[in-house]
């Protein structure tokens, strides 16, 4: 038995991810588990579809057992992204690969830019950088480049930016995997490009356009099914209106409360909030040199979701099964025969009820996030 951990958001499952869990398997792993993002992705959004739908294409695509990767991890910076399903994956006692999706496609480049970040050259070349009042990645990739510009080139794109994350969390955790940095193909990030193998951003354009064709996703039939029953999260306005109602109505303290904020950003959210008619006037008014977009986006994900600082130090409790095949349930009983995971698993409501309080507060909100997302759902 050879297991392989791979961390994803299936949002939604396309072409590249076959591809990946296909050179997964061809590097020898007999058994391939993913740790999903549940409704709440890393871009500070909610996920185009429910996690069970997601995860259930993602178990007829290749993939043996999913799990979930809740709030607040999955809708994070990169760093506590990475952390949490980085630990969870560690907690199932199992894996011996993880696989991710890379754009240089060189797991050695990769590690040597996850072991020089944390070198002191880099760390004083990065206060200085900072101090220049350049944002953390475009300071980070500075400072890389002054000791190494191939290894900086790591940071330049969003899968080796995770990458290196992941390396990063493999190291602090001590856990000792062999990596496999799978090359992308088709579309980069975020580009729309009409490819056969298209990325996510372009697919939910399409999806949220009502333009989806057959070849342009694995089982079409079971994502049309979602369309069609109204559990896709098209519902944007909505949820910018509610986001910015939320926004106002928040407290300075509860801003000065959020997580990956300081510097008077708080402050500055509070003031825009209370001017601003829209949620792209509240952002636009808020930005500042440090803070992209994106950040400033998942500051105010993180209000309306109400998650703090305190939450987002925490570490999971629990390990939530959203789907599994043959091979996954073999796989769950070989775990639970030899005592191999460290967190007790969650698969049916009354598996919480086992949880310990903290997990339980964990587990709840979750669900409210999930509960959120539905108001998103429609025809």
């Amino acid at each position: 038995m050879y297991v392989a951990g791979i961390i994803a958001e299936y949002n939604p499952f396309h072409h590249g991810h076959m591809h990946q869990i296909a050179q997964t398997r061809a590097a020898g792993a007999s058994h391939v588990i993913a740790v999903m993002s549940g409704a709440a992705v890393q871009r500070g959004a909610f996920a185009i579809a429910d996690k069970w739908a997601r995860a259930q294409m993602a178990v007829s695509g290749g993939v043996d057992l999913v799990v979930c990767l809740p709030a607040p991890w999955s809708c994070a910076r990169a760093q506590d992204f990475a952390r949490g399903a980085v630990e969870i994956l560690s907690a199932l006692g199992c894996v011996d690969l993880l696989s991710f999706g890379s754009e240089c496609g060189d797991a050695d480049l990769l590690r040597r830019a996850a072991s020089l970040v944390e070198s002191r050259g880099v760390r004083q070349a990065l206060k200085t950088e900072l101090g220049q009042g350049r944002g953390f990645a475009a300071a980070r990739e500075c400072a890389l480049a002054s000791v190494d510009s191939r290894a900086a080139r790591c940071l330049q794109t969003p899968n080796d930016t995770l990458a290196v994350e992941y390396l990063q969390a493999m190291e602090k955790i001590g856990v000792k995997w062999a990596v496999q940095a799978v090359a992308r193909v088709g579309a980069g990030h975020d580009c729309i490009t009409g490819e056969h193998i298209k990325s996510a951003s372009e697919l939910r354009k399409i999806i949220l356009a009502g333009e989806l064709q057959p070849n342009d996703i694995p089982f079409f039939e079971a994502l049309s099914k979602e369309i069609a029953a109204g559990r896709i999260a098209r519902k944007k306005e909505e949820l910018d209106f509610a986001m910015l109602a939320r926004m106002k109505a928040t407290t300075l303290e509860a801003f000065a409360d959020l997580p990956d904020l300081s510097e008077g950003v708080d402050r500055r959210l509070l003031q825009a909030a209370r001017q601003a008619g829209s949620l792209e006037e509240l952002l636009s008014c808020a930005k500042v040199k440090r803070y992209t977009y994106a950040r400033l986006r998942r500051a105010v994900f993180h209000c309306f979701i109400s998650i703090n600082r305190e939450i987002m130090q925490t570490r999971p409790e629990y390990i939530e099964i959203l789907a599994f095949s043959a091979r996954g349930q073999e796989l769950l009983h070989h775990m639970k025969a030899n005592q191999m995971p460290k967190l007790p698993f969650v698969h049916r409501k009354a598996d919480v009820r086992k949880l310990s309080p903290c997990a339980q507060s964990a587990f709840a909100l979750e669900e409210r996030v999930e509960n959120l997302q539905k108001l998103l759902f429609g025809a």
